[in-house]
């Protein structure tokens, strides 16, 4: 299948990173918890998600400063730009996840019902923060929640406080977000959804993401100082080795292990924007069908937790009988991308195009 090349406006190894947060996250759900060996145990693969977190926090922030400085250079009001900012955001994200939602509710989907007011309204988040609980196969959305929550005060910052502020907003906004993850972590420790799960305690994520962006915008040399091959490989050389020797450790595993995982995402993040990644890095992250899930990695992400209740539908209908853990993970992903790529190619790719009629900046 072709592949879009690299350009001003998008890194074609950005969607090789999308690839991974989103089959990490499935390893987490679908494999891990049926792993024994403690190597394989330890590695936390539900930092897919927060790889995400840090990623959007670029995308998002990089999106806002660079049209902010495009209005500012014409002396246009930026309510335009918020307007058209909450039309796109609506056309990517909306449709299939209430078009999802909605159809569970319909079939009487397991707690579809019982959770719907907080999924509906993007706070599913703030009920598992309250109760401490899984809410099933939803339990997913709670990072889709801390997305949209961001985007409702994010784009307002960014574009109305002091351009000289912007930086030590960021970095305040980080500060905070660690800081509240220490105070819930000793105030509440038998609510550790509220250390991880709220949007205070993931702005970490997206801050140092958003931090990065500002420095691309505003051309800092640091931004070239840290694209170094040896750093970027050395940091996540460091960061498993660590992981590896401490995370056994609850207060480390809780307030360290993810912190390091977003200073090394932000590098690899850096990295990749540049399209340094090279020889086997770069046939991996620019090949093709890798490209192609991290550009459909949105619905991957969506689907993916009703997947085995599809599978187990399924299977016994059409004389389908697969016990290996293995064997399973592959039919699951394979249903999963299925699923997806109809997905993109009915709904998504189409409602996207709507996006050429609400350009950020019009001359």
């Amino acid at each position: 299948m072709p592949v879009a090349k690299n350009s001003a406006d998008y890194q074609i190894q950005l969607d090789g990173i999308r690839f991974i947060a989103i089959f990490t996250v499935m390893i987490a759900h679908w494999l891990q918890w049926q792993w024994t060996a403690p190597l394989l145990t330890k590695i936390q693969f539900v930092h897919g998600v927060t790889l995400f977190f840090v990623l959007s926090g670029f995308l998002i922030t990089r999106i806002l400063l660079e049209n902010r400085t495009k209005y500012d250079h014409a002396e246009k009001g930026k309510m335009l730009l918020i307007k058209q900012f909450y039309i796109r955001r609506f056309l990517r994200i909306f449709p299939i996840y209430y078009l999802t939602i909605f159809f569970l509710l319909a079939i009487g989907y397991p707690g579809a019902n019982e959770y719907f007011p907080w999924l509906i309204s993007y706070t599913s988040n703030i009920y598992q923060s309250i109760t401490n609980q899984y809410i099933g196969s939803f339990n997913h959305f709670w990072s889709l929640a801390v997305e949209e929550q961001f985007y409702l005060f994010w784009p307002w910052l960014m574009l109305f406080v002091p351009r000289r502020v912007i930086p030590h907003v960021i970095v305040a906004t980080i500060l905070l977000s660690v800081a509240s993850r220490v105070y819930l972590y000793y105030a509440f420790p038998d609510y550790w959804m509220a250390g991880s799960y709220l949007i205070v305690s993931t702005m970490y994520a997206l801050g140092l993401g958003a931090l990065l962006a500002w420095l691309h915008t505003e051309t800092k040399p640091v931004v070239q100082v840290v694209q170094r091959g040896w750093l970027v490989y050395g940091s996540v050389v460091v960061y498993f080795l660590m992981m590896y020797f401490f995370i056994d450790l609850h207060w480390y595993k809780v307030l360290i292990d993810e912190l390091l995982f977003v200073v090394m995402s932000a590098l690899v993040i850096n990295y990749a924007v540049a399209g340094r990644f090279s020889l086997v890095s770069a046939w991996f992250l620019q090949h093709p069908w890798v490209v192609y899930f991290g550009k459909v990695s949105y619905g991957m992400y969506v689907y993916h937790l009703f997947i085995p209740d599809l599978y187990y539908y399924l299977a016994p209908r059409i004389g389908l009988a697969v016990s290996n853990k293995y064997t399973l993970f592959v039919a699951f992903f394979a249903l999963t991308f299925l699923l997806s790529h109809l997905s993109w190619r009915i709904i998504e790719a189409p409602v996207n195009d709507l996006k050429k009629y609400f350009p950020y900046f019009k001359k």
